[in-house]
């Protein structure tokens, strides 16, 4: 498998259609009702309630 290298030019390019996506996400997620806002709210309370359950599971198991 060859490994290519990325001249300035594309380096440069990457890096601003990678701005772009982030300010189009940044914008997205602004709005409440749209499926990027509403995706990021679901992540974060299934990410909450797994970080309750194993701090739970820790706090109430036998090596504490």
């Amino acid at each position: 498998m060859s490994n290519p290298t990325l001249t300035p030019l594309q380096k440069a390019e990457l890096s601003s259609w990678f701005d772009l996506l982030e300010q189009q996400w940044l914008a997205a997620i602004q709005r409440p009702e749209s499926a990027e806002a509403i995706a990021l709210a679901e992540a974060e309370a299934s990410w909450e309630q797994e970080r309750q359950y194993y701090h739970d599971a820790y706090l109430y198991s036998d090596r504490y």
